[in-house]
């Protein structure tokens, strides 16, 4: 990689440290009609200690997973958690536990004797290994630790769990046992017979049969390979340095004991500690080939825009070639204005409204905005379903009002016809109340329906699947629907039932998924893990693809592509480019978008806008 100021190590040694010590409120997931978090296990736990953290008896724990009963407690196994009333108000105090100690936070007015007696001790036993608290008295905050060894429960839960010999692998949304067979060189039933009785719920710990996965370097090279637009035979002058300025909102802070959400990371900086390890990867393994040398400096600018007030104050941006980021939409225009002058591109790499484009021309945004995506859908609408049962559904919500003006006046342009044709030449359901007679009314006695839902009203959208689920299996096939809807659906997908997702053929346009059956997708995982030993985040190549993009441009239309980005494309890993500039005295804006199928319960890439249909 190029030169990279000397704070950088700083700032991040900072942010693993503090990583480690990140508590996360688990999410809760819907599973066979129930709900329940998930807890992976991990050494050193127990199921004492677990149901400490849950607040939640160990008879409920162990009824929610027979595998307890049989096999005992064992690393890498995911327990269903039963959600409650209880524990979904206040989980447990419990912040860590150990094969010895069961660390227990002190909340406000909890006592010493009260912490004895819910753990089954006494006061003496826990002054014997907490001398602070001996000498200085119980404070709010106070780590208390909990021997093991004196709690009053039976033997067996209070015994660690042990170690599990097969390799463990989190689920990431999309994933199935066909692409982990794949990913890890293994088979469907291997994994099947190593998991009996799980799911592939996201965020559940699988455990992978056979050794862990070794790449040998020609493989490397080959798995190097696949991925698209690798720098060609041409190269431009070897003298050449691009300095590229990194913004990110890090802002590493030192905890305070006292205090332990001190401790936590919020996603922000999460993200963009992601974003910087995947564009550092490209650099490093990218950018040698290209014949272009790549000075890359990092600032830390938090969410204040004083900071970059600052910045721009002492001229620290003015030399740079390229600016990505800040993350936060008034520190990004404050960026994009000061370098408006200047003619730097200024590129903002998470998703943000259009509206940060506007009057900025050197302001480049990569991910594509909601209103991209209806524009996507109303033109695949209109090239593939116009002469289909086509349907706009309209919530009557007013949240929705926008979204729905906003695709009628895009289809009518797609098929080449004035805003004010948009009632005539597409049939709208104004739905007031979703239910059965409603929707037999609408939809006769039987058809074949392409519903486009604009709504992000989820109450809404989880009615109207439901009705429409009931009618197509009441009819006994009489009915057959394909609905739909936005991207914002994936936000609430745990409280969707997934046998209508897929019996709905439900189809929403998503950016950036990880689809493992990708070969790219596959190959960039495979050869990270082989090189860092843990495997990338969904920002991670975000942000490798953004620095590969880069790569490209500069290497083979260095000055064209300065003067007109938007005239050139790039396919990546995760994202495709395809810019647009709507007006001409504003920046420009990703157009390419992905929408995705549930079917044969998997997301399963449907179509691509502009539009590039995948068999």
């Amino acid at each position: 990689m190029g030169i990279i100021r000397a704070y950088i190590s700083i700032c991040f040694f900072l942010i693993l440290s503090l990583s480690g010590f990140a508590q996360k409120t688990p999410d809760v997931h819907k599973i066979n009609g129930n709900k329940y978090y998930l807890h992976v296990v991990e050494a050193g736990n127990t199921l004492y200690g677990i149901s400490k953290i849950y607040n939640l008896g160990i008879e409920a724990i162990e009824n929610s997973n027979p595998i307890l009963k049989e096999e005992g407690l064992k690393v890498n196994q995911t327990l269903l958690i039963p959600v409650t009333s209880e524990n979904k108000k206040d989980l447990g105090a419990v912040i860590d536990q150990t094969s010895q100690f069961i660390t227990h936070e002190a909340q406000v007015k909890e006592t010493l004797y009260a912490i004895s007696k819910n753990y089954n001790t006494t006061v003496a036993e826990l002054l014997k290994v907490n001398d602070s608290i001996k000498v200085n008295g119980l404070k709010v905050g106070d780590q208390v630790r909990i021997p093991i060894s004196k709690v009053d429960a039976k033997e067996k839960y209070t015994v660690t769990a042990q170690a599990d010999s097969l390799k463990s692998h989190i689920i990431l949304k999309g994933e199935t046992f066909y692409s982990l067979s794949k990913l890890y060189n293994t088979t469907v039933d291997e994994i099947v017979k190593a998991n009996p009785d799980v799911s592939m719920q996201e965020g559940m710990a699988i455990r992978i049969p056979g050794t862990r996965v070794v790449v040998k370097k020609d493989t490397l090279d080959r798995l190097m390979q696949t991925l698209p637009d690798l720098i060609e035979k041409h190269r431009p002058d070897s003298g050449k340095v691009l300095s590229i300025g990194l913004l990110l909102p890090l802002s590493p802070s030192f905890p305070d004991s006292a205090n332990p959400s001190s401790f936590r990371i919020n996603e922000a900086k999460r993200v963009a500690l992601s974003f910087y390890r995947g564009f550092e990867f490209a650099i490093d393994s990218l950018a040698a080939k290209s014949g272009v040398s790549f000075d890359v400096s990092l600032f830390d600018v938090g969410q204040d825009t004083f900071v970059v007030a600052e910045l721009i104050k002492k001229e620290s941006l003015k030399d740079f070639d390229i600016l990505v980021g800040p993350f936060y939409t008034d520190q990004f225009e404050m960026v994009a204005d000061y370098t408006k002058s200047l003619g730097i591109p200024t590129i903002c790499p998470i998703p943000k409204p259009s509206k940060i484009l506007f009057k900025r021309p050197n302001a480049i945004k990569i991910t594509p905005s909601e209103s991209m995506q209806i524009d996507a859908i109303a033109e695949l609408l209109a090239a593939k379903y116009r002469d289909s049962n086509l349907i706009l559904v309209n919530s009557n919500k007013f949240q929705d009002v926008s979204n729905i003006e906003f695709f009628k006046s895009r289809y009518a342009q797609a098929i080449n016809l004035p805003d004010t044709s948009s009632k005539e030449i597409i049939r709208e359901m104004k739905l007031w109340d979703v239910n059965h007679e409603t929707l037999a009314m609408r939809l006769g006695d039987s058809g074949s329906f392409v519903l486009f839902v604009p709504s992000t009203n989820k109450v809404f959208v989880t009615k109207l699947l439901g009705e429409l689920y009931d009618l197509k299996f009441g009819s006994k096939g009489k009915f057959d629907f394909r609905v739909i809807g936005l991207e914002e659906w994936q936000r609430y997908e745990n409280d969707l039932d997934v046998k209508q997702l897929h019996e709905l053929h439900v189809t929403i346009p998503i950016v950036g998924y990880l689809d493992f059956f990708d070969y790219r997708v596959k190959s960039f995982f495979n050869h990270y893990y082989a090189m860092k030993g843990y495997e990338p985040e969904r920002f991670t190549v975000i942000g490798f693809d953004l620095a590969h993009y880069i790569i490209n441009q500069v290497a083979y239309n260095s000055e064209q592509w300065f003067a007109k980005p938007e005239q050139f494309q790039f396919s990546g890993v995760l994202m495709d480019y395809h810019f647009h500039r709507v007006l001409a005295e504003s920046g420009i804006e990703n157009q390419s978008i992905q929408l995705y199928e549930y079917k044969n319960y998997r997301l399963k890439e449907f179509a691509k806008w502009p539009i590039q249909e995948t068999e």
